[in-house]
């Protein structure tokens, strides 16, 4: 790892600041219920999750009868109720508000990637939301996670380049694309990724939790302050048409 201090950080949303994998979980479940199929261990769900699999291509049997018919009408009907329970009944992770509060008190410049749907109402019920510079979420981007398109988004974003700052997530995906943009990424645990999964992806640091990373950067960096840059990064592209 890079010994020079981070000027800024990227953070995921689900499993690293929200916890919202019992959500996913639920959702999972309802979802085969649905098709009256047996419910899925949770194991097995978070492993899912944590390879950007989606429920319905590993829970639902290939042969169902009228399968795409089924998961279109299950989407079109579902689709927006999931999104306000989310909305309405995510809870932030113990202690990762007061982590986001201390690196933004550090100077850092932070960008929330997250590869979830809707406005993320909880950001402000949480009174979070101003805190981050930018917040990229599914919509914004043609590409989701493991693709770097939404991490090289953020970085314009902020104003900073890949080697000026980490990027920190719970799944291997959030690791791949950190790699793929050229960020070095830390992985942590309070999500869907186990540390094995993590590190095998190139984390440079498994870390319990986003409490913890604080702690990280002062035994990493000998230097943690952030001067404000008034320069575009060179190395990310637009990601937009």
């Amino acid at each position: 790892m890079s010994r020079r201090a981070p000027r800024g950080i990227l953070l995921d949303l689900d499993g690293t600041i929200a916890d919202s994998i019992d959500f996913f979980y639920r959702l999972a479940c309802e979802m085969v219920a649905a098709a009256n199929c047996a419910a899925p261990e949770r194991a097995a769900v978070l492993d899912a999750i944590a390879n950007g699999i989606v429920p319905h291509e590993r829970f639902l049997p290939a042969d169902l009868p009228d399968r795409d018919a089924f998961l279109a009408r299950l989407y079109q009907e579902q689709g927006p109720i999931w999104i306000e329970r989310y909305g309405a009944e995510t809870e932030p992770l113990a202690g990762a508000l007061d982590s986001v509060r201390a690196l933004h008190e550090r100077g850092l410049r932070l960008a929330l990637v997250t590869s979830s749907m809707g406005s993320l109402p909880f950001l402000d019920r949480w009174g979070v939301r101003a805190l981050f510079r930018a917040v990229v979420s599914r919509e914004d981007v043609r590409r989701i996670k493991p693709d770097p398109e939404s991490l090289w988004l953020a970085l314009q974003r902020i104003e900073l380049a890949p080697a000026e700052v980490l990027n920190v997530g719970d799944t291997p995906l959030d690791v791949r694309a950190g790699i793929a943009a050229g960020i070095e990424t830390i992985g942590v645990l309070t999500g869907a990724g186990t540390e094995s999964q993590l590190r095998a992806a190139g984390a440079v640091e498994v870390l319990p939790s986003l409490a913890a990373l604080a702690d990280f950067l002062d035994r990493s960096f000998s230097d943690n302050g952030s001067e404000p840059c008034a320069t575009r990064p060179s190395e990310p592209r637009s990601t937009k048409s």
